[in-house]
């Protein structure tokens, strides 16, 4: 009884400290002065006796063996005698404590949280107050109910996948603890794989050194570093492998520049230098450290490094505060831009740089893809598919005079006549295009609704003279003027120009 006086009493002194309240005065001239008057706690009425365990462990916070000891001792203390303790006390109250201990817990709240993890420990998971799932955290972290860290780590990640889909609220928490540990307990650095900094730091990795990764991989680390822009670019859209090329070239071609004429990296210029900042871990919990004295050094991956000076951790790493990298965005858009203006395209951005240097290389790099793709056009083997179709045609009509039928032999009867196709006009003449007079026939038949039967007499194919006139157009508009269709149709962007080229 002395010990719940002494708690009753502390808790009045703390209650008189954090709330204070005011009252009022009558000094000498008559008015109102107000001072501070500390509230006394409310009336708690007796609990309810506690099972024998529970009051062995209650033992640990009172009298003089708990006065010179730190909560974190006491907590681990508590947690070992009650390591197997099980209850089924019937408690559906709520409970809200910062950085909880058994300790800050009434009885009953006491008892409650142990039925709780009596049934969470047998597979019923159930929510509850998060000072609940709090305490259960700090008992694995302080490798309470397990037979090995790697057990705990287990049993950590169970309870991150099964309870954070009912209370989302501890899981920013158990995550950032999970990575300290890691650190702390020795646990194979490949459990960090996942983690935000490993994640981040591979990506970085791929922009420090661009010569060495393809343009697939580059990519990926641009669109995690800078998704904003190229995720709503029409243009990239249209052109993505055209865009992807011109931005691999050019993130390549600035860590070039930066290596020969600056003391700054290009990571270094976009995301800052790698720093060296001092971290504690398991900040926020109830935790018991127990290596103060241990020097260690923990290297997650070539850009990211843990060092333990007595007692003491750092890190050596680039800061992730923001994923989107707002330099990067501007340089994309740059790109974006200055693409749209050389291929022509009717929908122009503004740049967001208008750094010289970078805007010379990013037109090299488009001129350079668009003289590589001339160039393998150029040296394609031209098939003439409207020739060869002829050449059967003729063939088959060869054969069927070669073959005696016998219904016509003996019938004598004539096979009824088969008109021919209308002929739809002559070809038109259209001066000043590149195109031959079917192709322009053809391109003007699907401008203007024109009969197409006579495809069929010449022995031609509609997507053959399609990429026929997209090739030769091609020099002219920058870009395919037909889709490449079972039925080809002009591209709708191109029908002014088109028809101002092959009048009607």
């Amino acid at each position: 009884m002395s010990g719940n006086r002494n708690k009753e009493a502390a808790q009045w002194f703390y209650t008189m400290i954090q709330h204070p309240a005011v009252s009022a005065g009558s000094p000498e001239d008559g008015t109102p002065v107000y001072r501070e008057e500390a509230i006394r706690p409310r009336f708690q009425p007796p609990e309810e006796t506690l099972p024998s365990l529970l009051r062995a462990a209650r033992s640990l916070e009172s009298g003089t063996y708990g006065s010179w000891q730190s909560r974190e001792v006491i907590f681990t203390k508590q947690a070992k005698l009650l390591v197997n303790y099980e209850d089924d006390y019937a408690y559906s109250g709520n409970v809200t404590r910062y950085y909880p201990t058994y300790q800050s817990l009434t009885d009953r709240e006491l008892r409650g949280y142990f039925s709780w993890r009596t049934r969470l420990r047998r597979g019923d998971i159930q929510k509850a107050p998060a000072t609940f799932a709090f305490l259960y955290i700090y008992e694995l972290l302080n490798q309470i109910g397990v037979e090995d860290p790697m057990e705990g780590y287990r049993k950590l990640k169970a309870f991150e996948g099964a309870y954070g889909q009912l209370d989302s609220t501890v899981l920013p928490y158990l995550q950032r603890w999970l990575f300290d540990y890691i650190l702390y307990y020795h646990l194979p650095t490949d459990l960090l794989r996942d983690t935000d900094q490993a994640v981040f730091d591979r990506n970085l990795l791929v922009l420090r050194q661009t010569a060495q990764y393809d343009v697939p991989r580059i990519l990926e680390a641009v669109q995690y570093f800078a998704p904003k822009w190229l995720g709503r670019s029409r243009f990239y859209a249209q052109y993505r492998q055209d865009m992807d090329t011109v931005i691999a070239g050019v993130l390549r071609g600035i860590s070039e520049h930066h290596a020969a004429r600056s003391k700054r990296t290009m990571v270094e210029q976009y995301f800052g230098p790698r720093r060296i900042q001092q971290i504690s871990l398991f900040d926020t919990a109830v935790f018991l450290n127990k290596t103060r004295g241990e020097d260690r050094e923990v290297i997650l991956d070539p850009l990211c490094v843990y060092r333990c000076r007595r007692g003491l951790w750092s890190a050596e790493k680039y800061s992730i505060s923001s994923r989107g990298n707002p330099k990067l965005e501007d340089l994309m858009k740059t790109v974006d831009s200055v693409m749209r203006e050389l291929y022509h395209d009717r929908h122009p951005v503004k740049p967001a740089l208008d750094t010289k240097w970078i805007l010379k290389l990013i037109e090299e790099q488009v001129h350079a893809l668009l003289d590589e793709k001339k160039a393998a056009e150029a040296k394609k083997l031209r098939l003439d598919y409207g020739k060869l179709d002829r050449i059967r045609s003729d063939a088959a009509v060869t054969r069927d005079k070669l073959i005696v039928d016998e219904e016509e032999d003996f019938s004598g009867e004539e096979p009824e006549a088969v008109p021919p196709e209308p002929d739809t006009g002559p070809l038109p003449e259209i001066p000043d295009t590149p195109l031959t007079q079917q192709e322009s026939r053809f391109l003007q038949c699907l401008l203007y609704g024109g009969d197409l039967r006579w495809l069929r007499q010449e022995g031609l194919l509609p997507s053959v003279l399609a990429d026929s006139i997209n090739e030769k157009l091609y020099d002219t508009f920058q870009d395919t003027v037909l889709t490449v269709e079972e039925q080809p149709s002009p591209v709708e962007d191109y029908l002014d120009e088109l028809k101002e080229m092959v009048p009607q």
